[in-house]
């Protein structure tokens, strides 16, 4: 798990963006949204702390790719994928390492996995100073659809992975970007967007197996 930072040029202050996972020493999978609008400020990633304000080791992002099809004005949260490359070698350790990855296995319903972040434990508010981890249950993507398009006429298809837990509990701001990783410990989705915060809505997932070629063809 790694944190996405950014300097915001104008007032000379570090803010959180979200999360991402590695893939290789200089290759960062995150949400397109989370490196589209950022493309003149500086942003590096932090690695091997568990701790927002302190600890870890930082790398300077030298490239940002997000998905060439990303557009939340014309194509919404879909393509919502982007890889980020790093201008130095990250170095492994025991508490920083390569995530299980690119499983080519559709993921259906009523399958457990584990969501990770910074994100606000409650809505209006912070970025959480501690990750937090939240397990969750894979939602029906039909119900999903079905609930989304209801409340903001905007369908879910199946290059997307729904959740749901519990009211209370999910995803929030600053949690964008980070693995949703099943319990054989391989991330199959990318935090990309749910009904702020935990409010009964299913969170949306960018599915990772439906991009498996972009992601190789782009890591690169």
């Amino acid at each position: 798990m790694v944190l996405f930072l950014t300097k915001f040029l104008y007032v000379l202050m570090e803010n959180m963006v979200g999360g991402g996972s590695i893939i290789d020493a200089t290759t960062i999978l995150t949400a397109g949204h989370c490196l589209r609008g950022f493309d003149e400020l500086p942003m590096h990633i932090t690695v091997g702390s568990n701790t927002l304000d302190q600890g870890g080791d930082s790398y300077e992002v030298s490239e940002r790719r997000p998905h060439e099809l990303f557009d939340l004005w014309t194509t919404g949260v879909k393509y919502d994928i982007g890889i980020a490359k790093l201008k130095t070698p990250i170095v492994f350790n025991e508490k920083v390492k390569p995530v299980k990855f690119l499983s080519e296995t559709y993921v259906g319903t009523s399958v457990g996995c584990v969501l990770s972040g910074w994100g606000m434990t409650k809505y209006p508010g912070e970025p959480a100073n501690e990750l937090h981890y939240l397990d969750l249950v894979n939602f029906s993507l039909e119900k999903c659809s079905e609930m989304w398009k209801d409340k903001y006429l905007m369908p879910i298809d199946d290059s997307q992975i729904c959740t749901f837990a519990m009211v209370g509990q999910g995803g929030c701001q600053f949690d964008s970007g980070g693995p949703l990783v099943s319990g054989g410990g391989i991330q199959i989705g990318i935090v990309s967007m749910g009904d702020p915060c935990a409010t009964g809505m299913p969170d949306v997932f960018t599915r990772v197996s439906h991009y498996r070629d972009w992601i190789e063809k782009n890591r690169q």
